[in-house]
């Protein structure tokens, strides 16, 4: 089976997550990853094999596994091209943790450092973890609004900006 491109797994996504048992038709979407990776795959279709990858960590947890696969939909249906999802995919797959951790920051809970700290922990792309090491406060309150809004534009505005 050929890894598809990011409008084909988002649309296959999308309507597995439709479906009655949506926890089980997303499992049943982890095909792609049975396929070994080939030399002549394209820059997407390696893109889509880490974020099926990334999908395949909850498989084992539906609880966990549909909303990661709702917020990853969210972000193939949604952002602006595939350099965006790569930058996006592991702040969205992580949205849960990330959000409490910056909650966290933004009531004084945890220390500047504490914060810097985290961030620099992180497998997020460089140009990520520098810009979220910047943001204000409010910029961080956005930020977390965009991730539990599912908000991929507003996102990408504060990532990119």
């Amino acid at each position: 089976m050929m890894v598809p491109d990011r409008v084909t797994l988002a649309h296959n996504l999308g309507a597995a997550l439709a479906a009655p048992e949506s926890a089980q038709r997303v499992n049943d979407l982890r095909a792609v990853l049975t396929t070994e990776a080939v030399a002549w795959e394209s820059d997407e279709q390696r893109l889509m094999r880490n974020v099926s990858e990334r999908v395949d960590i909850a498989s084992g947890n539906a609880s966990r596994l549909v909303p990661l696969a709702r917020s990853v939909h969210a972000l193939l249906d949604a952002a602006s091209s595939n350099d965006m999802v790569r930058l996006l995919l592991e702040l969205v797959a992580e949205r849960e943790r990330l959000v409490g951790i910056l909650l966290t920051h933004v009531k004084g809970t945890i220390t500047q450092t504490s914060f810097q700290s985290f961030v620099a922990e992180q497998r997020w792309p460089e140009r990520v973890r520098r810009r979220i090491a910047s943001l204000s406060l409010r910029d961080i309150e956005d930020l977390m609004n965009a991730l539990n809004e599912g908000d991929i534009a507003r996102l990408e505005g504060l990532i990119v900006a």
